[in-house]
Parts: C-alpha cells; structure tokens; sequence
C-alpha cells in the first residue's frame, strides 16, 4: 500500500491545463509516511522514475534500515510485467503489472490549483525558492482527494507532497511524500537492465 501511495504521487513541460510539471524522468530518494484510523506506514525508497518508457524502479527498506539494498523491483507498462530482483542472492521473480502507467497527470501542478505562498529553505545565497499550492483531485477509483504540494520555484521539482484521501480503506488516509537528492534525468540507465536469471 505504502509503495502505491508513493508511486501515485510520484525535460520540464508544461503540459495543457496545469502551472508545471516536474521531468518526466528522474532520481530521487523518497520519504514515505502513511498514516490512516488504523495504521501508520513509514518508508524510505530511492526510485528512478521513467515516464518516457512508461516504466519506474524502486529499491530500499521499509523498515528504514537501509537506503538502497540489494533488491530491486522494477515495473514495466508496456511490456505489462514486473521484476523482484536481488542481484546478491540472484533471484528473480516476474508479477504481472496491471493498470495504466500513470505519468503527467500526477506530477503536474494543475492551472486550478490555489497558491498557498511561497516557502524557502535555507538562508542567504544558500537559500531555496520554493511555492505551494492546493488542490482537489480524485483517484482512478473515485475517491476525493486534497493535495498539497511544495515545488522548486524554478524547475518544478517536488519538495514535498501531501495528500488526504477521503473513503479510504481503514478511513480516511493522509500520505506524504519528501524527496530528497532529486536528479532531473537517469543517471544510470543500465538500472533497468533485466539480468539472465530473470529468464531461467
């Protein structure tokens, strides 16, 4: 479920109705908290994400021991399969991917969203221009959602994102994302690189 939340909320254009989008391909390290009546999820997953193949790669804990492990889970839209992949223990198990690959509909800040004022990290010459804003949305399911996200003033690039989903499993779900050491771009393609074993 965690990983889902994060995927959901997860070359600069702005596409038709929206203020920006944040690149279609990227880097980055992703805190994760989910919380709703009955539980509270926590998560801290390194993703590079690739919405011009329609595909993304996540890996790291759960638990929050590790940054990066050794396992990998790579989802492939339009080859419509999944691998969990652990290079260490050379294992790989294939899960079909099921659904659309949901790409600038969900990084895009859209027109309608409502400035909430700008923010700035740090101080001085060091300082980062950031804005936020608000807005409504609904998931592929239909259930009401309320948005709240904190970009790079230039750029477009996802500082923090949070999101309460109304008629959630468990009640109502509240679910933040922060990134941290974002890359515009891949920065190792070979990443998505499906090893022998996954064949045998």
């Amino acid at each position: 479920m965690i990983l889902q939340a994060a995927l959901v909320l997860a070359g600069l254009t702005v596409a038709s109705g929206s203020l920006c989008c944040q690149p279609r391909q990227f880097n980055a390290f992703q805190y994760v908290t989910y919380v709703n009546s009955t539980s509270t999820l926590r998560a801290l997953y390194f993703i590079v994400y690739d919405g011009i193949n329609e595909r993304y790669l996540i890996t790291g804990d759960r638990n929050n021991r590790k940054f990066v492990g050794t396992t990998k889970v790579i989802y492939d839209y339009r080859k419509r399969i999944g691998y969990n992949i652990d290079a260490e223990a050379r294992t790989c198990t294939t899960f079909p991917v099921r659904g659309n690959f949901r790409d600038q509909e969900n990084v895009c800040v859209p027109s309608g969203a409502v400035s909430v004022g700008p923010f700035f990290y740090g101080y001085n010459q060091n300082r980062l221009n950031s804005q936020s804003y608000t807005y409504n949305s609904t998931t592929a399911d239909g259930r009401q959602q309320n948005v709240v996200t904190t970009i790079t003033e230039t750029n477009c690039v996802p500082i923090v994102i949070s999101t309460i989903t109304y008629g959630s499993p468990g009640g109502n779900s509240n679910t933040m994302v922060g990134y941290n050491d974002f890359y515009p771009g891949i920065r190792d393609i070979t990443v998505f690189d499906i090893p022998p074993y996954c064949n045998e």
